[in-house]
């Protein structure tokens, strides 16, 4: 007979089990419905247990909201730092993270507008798991700016943080008409258009770039002078030679 240690074991097992089940047909319910349309008694007749029985994993919908994203969200983010870890070349590293964020809307629509609409606005969002690993996604392009900063690739006049968030705003602004069904989102182009974008706005300005305005009037004056006595050279070259008089032979 089982002994009583591996009966409680068993019986973990199958609660563990349970609790997958639930969360992964909680968040194909909550991805094709959203949240609101969702009730606890629907996702309880697809897992095949009655409501009452969700309760013994979940104290509310709102925390298997929240659980059930954690479950997806979590692994692609380990995904992400992996492959970026992988990857050298600041270019490349950005539009690795942008790609990967546009797929995701593209992916999974259902879920990031459930994230955007549903989780974010409101107040309980701020000290939840979401908002945690929403900030761990954001903090790649920061990483990788700052580092690119180091080398000198990239000036260091804007913040990091400021590029997170025209990246990230732009993604979403980017990827908010495939969310509604009114558009199909080319991932690739629109990758390498806003990583473009972001990069030639932080190349570090040349000599001329960064000069002064009297600094360029001066080098503009210097210039048009040159130009002129090349041009007053130039004429003076064609001018033809004046011929020799000839002397009378009384003056020799």
């Amino acid at each position: 007979m089982p002994t009583q240690t591996a009966q409680n074991a068993a019986r973990t097992r199958r609660g563990e089990d349970r609790r997958r089940e639930i969360l992964d047909v909680a968040r194909q319910v909550f991805s094709s419905k959203g949240y609101e349309q969702t009730s606890m008694a629907e996702i309880a007749a697809q897992v095949g247990i009655v409501e009452g029985a969700l309760y013994k994993h979940f104290t509310s919908k709102r925390e298997l909201l929240f659980e059930a994203m954690r479950m997806f969200y979590e692994p692609l983010l380990g995904l992400m730092r992996e492959q970026l870890a992988s990857i050298t070349g600041t270019r490349n590293r950005l539009r690795f993270v942008i790609a990967a964020q546009l797929h995701g809307f593209v992916k999974h629509p259902g879920l990031c507008r459930v994230i955007i609409l549903e989780i974010r606005p409101n107040d309980d969002y701020q000290g939840s798991v979401m908002r945690k690993l929403n900030r761990e996604m954001t903090s790649l392009v920061p990483e990788i700016i700052e580092e690119a900063v180091k080398t000198g690739e990239l000036r260091g006049d804007i913040r990091a943080t400021l590029v997170r968030d025209v990246v990230f705003g732009g993604i979403e602004h980017l990827a908010w008409k495939t969310l509604a069904g009114r558009e199909t989102l080319d991932v690739q182009r629109e990758a390498d258009a806003l990583t473009e974008l972001v990069l030639r706005g932080l190349e570090p300005r040349s000599t001329a770039q960064g000069a002064s305005d009297p600094e360029l009037a001066r080098l503009r004056a210097q210039i048009d002078r040159l130009e002129a006595l090349v041009g007053a050279i130039a004429l003076r070259s064609h001018v033809p030679r004046t011929k020799r008089r000839r002397r009378s032979p009384r003056a020799r």
